[in-house]
């Protein structure tokens, strides 16, 4: 009798052991099953919906174009179009009511909020005293200025400088690689009666050909300067270059340079042949994911040799944030 319920206590142990068995291949089949299956959430968002977001519309006027006109902005700048100054392409003097589109960034949050770059082509670094857009339109025809007319803008500048030159767009206003102005400019000061106020101010002057993009500003030539990449690096599970823009301020000059994303190195970097020795920066990086869902990140850093790839976390913002942060520059 005894060794019968012995052999039934074992027998009972061994299919106890074997359920647990089964059961803990049936959990692990489940769980392995959903490990295999599990795809993590795609990065999402478009940086350009923030920027959409944020830009508005340029500043403008209308006028009619056999008529003498001044377009001033909220920051006093002016562009003064002679009466009869502007054509068709085929050279024909405009007649009728014409458009003056003028925007100034004149520091670096709104180039920033612009993605507008204080690079030139040959990756140098320019510290910029102000970047223009300036269109002439007639519908959707854009017009041009007659040769012989002198279309004048000038930009306000209490502490304008002499060694200051006017670069363009090149022709390329979405490359923004600035090559040095064919149009002349200099340090002048005005006094004009305009829509019922006397305008008496000084700073840069300079004649333009035409629409497009200028930028007011010095060649920076440091006394110690390294040719390395800059890179920074976002927490790679959320941001991208499609969702992301990162920007490098350079705090003790005038100048804004966004970082473009390195697909094999994941990192926003870019390289410039004058950047100066230990100087301070403020790295900035603006993101979307959609839907409003917008992120900022700012880390300060002095850029040398031993301190050429750098960290930014970004954190959920506002727009009316990020603005009021951009602001400070």
């Amino acid at each position: 009798m005894a060794k019968i319920m012995k052999g039934n206590l074992q027998l009972n142990i061994k299919t106890y052991i074997i359920g647990l068995m089964l059961v803990g291949i049936v959990i692990c089949f489940s769980s392995c099953q959903d490990k295999d299956e599990f795809t993590p959430d795609p990065i999402s968002g478009d940086v350009n919906e923030f920027y959409a977001d944020v830009q508005g519309s340029h500043e403008w006027d209308s006028f009619d174009a056999a008529t003498d006109h001044i377009f001033i902005t909220d920051n006093n700048t002016s562009v003064h179009i002679p009466a009869n100054s502007l054509v068709y392409d085929d050279g024909s003097d405009v007649v009728g009511e014409i458009s003056v589109s003028l925007q100034d960034y004149l520091n670096m949050g709104e180039l920033i909020v612009h993605n507008v770059s204080a690079m030139m082509s040959s990756d140098r670094i320019l510290s910029s005293e102000g970047v223009l857009f300036v269109s002439f339109a007639q519908g959707n025809e854009v017009l041009s200025v007659k040769p012989e007319s002198l279309v004048t803008i000038r930009v306000p500048e209490p502490n304008a400088s002499v060694d200051a030159i006017l670069y363009d767009d090149g022709g390329e206003p979405i490359v923004f690689d600035w090559q040095v102005s064919g149009d002349t400019m200099s340090l002048k000061s005005w006094d004009f009666y305009w829509d019922g106020k006397d305008w008496i101010d000084s700073g840069y002057e300079f004649y333009i050909t035409g629409s497009g993009w200028y930028n007011i500003a010095l060649e920076l030539n440091p006394d110690v300067s390294f040719n390395q990449p800059i890179c920074v690096s976002l927490p790679r599970e959320l941001f991208d270059g499609i969702n992301s823009d990162v920007f490098l301020i350079l705090d003790e000059y005038d100048t804004v340079v966004p970082l473009e994303m390195n697909s094999e190195k994941m990192l926003f970097c870019a390289s410039f042949s004058n950047l100066p020795q230990d100087s301070d920066a403020t790295i900035v990086s603006i993101s979307s994911l959609g839907e409003g869902n917008y992120h900022f990140g700012m880390s300060h850093a002095i850029i040398n040799l031993y301190n050429s790839e750098l960290v930014v976390v970004p954190e959920p913002q506002t727009k009316e944030q990020i603005l009021d942060f951009l602001g400070m520059f």
